[in-house]
């Protein structure tokens, strides 16, 4: 069964330390208490190997122009470069700033990324700002799939909770129908609202990069069947902690998506399928519009609602 993780941060920590100089962190964050564990994980022969002992063939590696999670989208192309039969780059850009859809555009045409990732609470914005609609806009147009943090976010005073709520996230579903939207983290702690949004709007799909007891709790044959078993991609927020775990690890996402009483055909769409369905799928297709005029003619009109 192919296996593609969909969540991996290439973090680049001698560029974190050059784009954020004065950065400082809010103590008793329990993300941060096993530092001296986490680091070893940025380099890439790490990651490599965790993705070989969990039989993953490939990961999506972030670009996040923000801190503690930051790499350019020069360094992730890099790697992509380094090792293209492993990684898929995804740009990213501070949406704030004037250039944002000049530097996505050289990103995805001359660094040759394929989607885009927001983390709106680190990159303090909300997704509903209409001075971000011609990213969205021209995302949608060329079929490139934006990827939003949502849910908790356990990064201290660098970030406001208000900004990662999933139900925003339908604001901008209801205006661009086209553009495809991934939802991160199952949502948690907003795990219903971020269900509520994936369900509703053909475009939206969440991901599994979540804590490990939470995807056993929140991952039910029940919940899959309401929100559609094509909506759910596996990924694991590599290189984050996951308690149990005090260091990633990836086998451990796997085993646990594995072990769920869920069908090999809806493990074999969440690892891999419904993923390529995003990345590969055309706008056009990915939603498709029906008219009531379409309704009325498949009833036939001598029929009743």
């Amino acid at each position: 069964m192919e296996i593609i993780n969909a969540h991996v941060h290439a973090i680049d920590l001698k560029g974190m330390i050059s784009r954020f100089p004065d950065l400082t962190l809010s103590s008793g964050i329990a993300t941060f208490s096993n530092l001296a564990q986490l680091l070893p994980l940025l380099d890439p022969t790490v990651l490599l190997k965790q993705m070989d002992e969990a039989g993953i063939r490939q990961s999506i590696l972030y670009a996040v122009d923000a801190p503690i999670v930051y790499a350019s989208n020069e360094y992730v192309a890099d790697l992509c470069r380094m090792f293209p039969d492993r990684f898929i780059g995804f740009a990213s850009v501070d949406p704030k700033k004037d250039s944002a859809l000049d530097i996505l555009k050289k990103a995805i045409y001359d660094l040759g990324l394929k989607g885009i990732k927001f983390h709106p609470p680190l990159q303090n914005f909300f997704v509903n700002d209409p001075k971000l609609y011609p990213i969205y806009e021209w995302a949608q147009e060329e079929g490139l799939p934006i990827v939003f943090h949502i849910g908790t976010t356990p990064f201290g005073h660098l970030c406001r909770l208000s900004q990662a709520n999933p139900l925003l996230l339908d604001d901008i579903a209801v205006d661009f129908p086209y553009l495809k939207i991934v939802l991160t983290h199952l949502g948690t702690l907003w795990q219903d609202e971020a269900f509520m949004v994936v369900e509703k709007n053909p475009n939206v799909f969440i991901d599994t990069a979540a804590y490990l007891y939470e995807i056993e709790e929140l991952l039910t044959d029940t919940l899959i069947s309401r929100i559609g078993e094509d909506k759910i991609i596996f990924g694991t927020d590599y290189p984050m902690p996951s308690p149990p775990h005090p260091v990633h690890n990836m086998k451990a996402f796997v085993e646990k998506i594995k072990q769920l009483p869920l069908s090999s055909e809806i493990k074999e769409k969440i690892f891999s399928k419904n993923l390529k369905r995003v990345l590969e799928v055309s706008k056009d297709n990915l939603v498709q519009m029906v008219s009531i005029q379409d309704v009325i003619h498949l009833i036939g009109p001598g029929e009743t609602w």
